[in-house]
């Protein structure tokens, strides 16, 4: 018992037998008596962990410039709205938070329902005064450099929320804490999204059919975002090829008809959709603004292209040489709740790369071996990078192998 407390006591007691005090006077000594008696045992009781909401509105700004591919709507001054469609890194200026943050967060609503469920993790939270936070949404390295936002994440409004856990200590007996308070933040809609094209080379002298896996071609109400999809000569910008025929067949994956003509033979075209909301990504250059590092290409830093072979086109290869089939998905929870997606397919090798919705998974378990060494029918894709992909194109790329053609795996994590 500290000293501070000793004293207090022993002075109680002795104005107790005071027979001047007043019986009101008795009263209130008694129940100072018991509060300071109950004391210890709260004080060694542990406290249950609680959570402070703060209903305080914070002002977030983006800190100019938020580098943006062509054809992108640009963020402007006073405006986060646009973010979603920035070339790497986001910095952030925050102001009105009540308390020096620790962590921030982003969460998206990535289904439409007006509910955020996909949390994006702020880097570098900075209580700069008492007035002003910086943080960044960092790009997504190594899965996707060129972005901060997952592919599943196609914009609208989200929330940020910043929070600091206080501990108990001798100068908080009230017990460990978390303070946190959150906001709606406007990102914008998300243009179209394009990871790749399949084939990626063919003969120009007949028609192509090519599958374009990628995200965000269908808006959160549901109607199109896209309205044309087409090919830039890599070589000349004024060429372009229009697809003849485009379908979408999920938010995730678009077939599209071009015919290129013979002519075209030995050329390259990059590929790109457009919608209201802007046209894909599919940088040779760095836009203005954008750092040094950021990469060329696509989100995930890969330029997405389609070759026009030269010359006559090869012969149909022999029966035993027929390419596998695409494949097919299925997804499963264990009873602790882990996420895994097994993926069925034919002639898959030891140490294929299987990528889900443009993100490639990393915990691999190959099963269903066949006579041909080294080679399985089934693999199982475990890990949180599963749902990140999903609904999504899969892509199972064999070592030494070109890409196999996507195919698209319907399945959905729950919220």
């Amino acid at each position: 018992m500290c000293k501070s407390y000793q004293v207090i006591m022993r002075r109680i007691l002795q104005w107790h037998e005071c027979r001047a005090l007043s019986g009101t006077g008795s009263l209130f000594l008694l129940a100072v008596f018991v509060i300071l008696a109950s004391a210890p045992v709260y004080a060694g009781r542990p406290a249950p962990r609680r959570q402070i909401e703060n209903a305080a509105t914070l002002t977030i700004l983006p800190i100019l410039p938020v580098a943006v591919a062509p054809n992108q709507p640009a963020v402007v001054a006073g405006s986060t709205k646009g973010i979603i469609n920035a070339v790497c890194e986001v910095n952030l200026n925050i102001v009105g938070c009540l308390f020096p943050p620790q962590t921030g967060k982003i969460t998206c609503d990535t289904n439409g329902d007006g509910v955020p469920e996909l949390m994006i993790p702020l880097a570098d939270v900075t209580t700069v005064n008492g007035l002003l936070v910086q943080a960044t949404i960092p790009a997504l390295s190594p899965d996707l450099p060129g972005t901060p936002f997952p592919l599943s994440c196609c914009g609208g409004l989200a929330s940020l929320t910043l929070s600091r856990t206080v501990l108990a200590s001798p100068d908080n007996i009230f017990g460990e804490f978390t303070q946190s308070i959150t906001c709606p933040i406007e990102l914008g809609e998300r243009a179209p999204v394009v990871i790749s094209a399949s084939p990626s080379t063919g003969s120009c002298s007949t028609g192509q059919n090519l599958l374009v896996p990628g995200s965000c071609f269908i808006r959160a109400d549901g109607t199109p975002n896209v309205t044309s999809v087409f090919a830039v000569d890599r070589n000349d910008p004024n060429h372009i090829v229009q697809s003849s025929k485009w379908a979408i067949l999920s938010p995730n994956l678009i077939d599209a008809f071009f015919e290129f003509g013979s002519v075209n033979a030995g050329k390259t075209f990059l590929i790109f959709v457009s919608g209201p909301n802007g046209t894909s990504r599919n940088l040779t250059v760095l836009p203005a603004g954008a750092d040094s590092g950021c990469p060329i290409g696509n989100e995930q830093g890969i330029l997405v292209t389609f070759s026009c072979s030269v010359g006559v086109p090869p012969p149909p290869p022999p029966v035993d040489q027929i390419p596998p089939s695409q494949g097919a998905c299925r997804l499963e929870r264990s009873a602790s709740g882990a996420v895994s997606l097994v993926i069925t397919a034919d002639r898959i090798r030891l140490n294929a790369t299987i990528s889900i919705g443009g993100v490639t998974a990393k915990k691999l378990s190959f099963k269903e071996p066949t006579l041909e060494p080294d080679t399985f029918q089934k693999v199982v894709a475990k890990g949180s990078k599963v749902c990140r992909g999903l609904p999504g194109a899969v892509v199972i790329t064999n070592p030494g192998e070109a890409p196999r053609t996507a195919f698209v795996c319907s399945e959905r994590c729950e919220p």
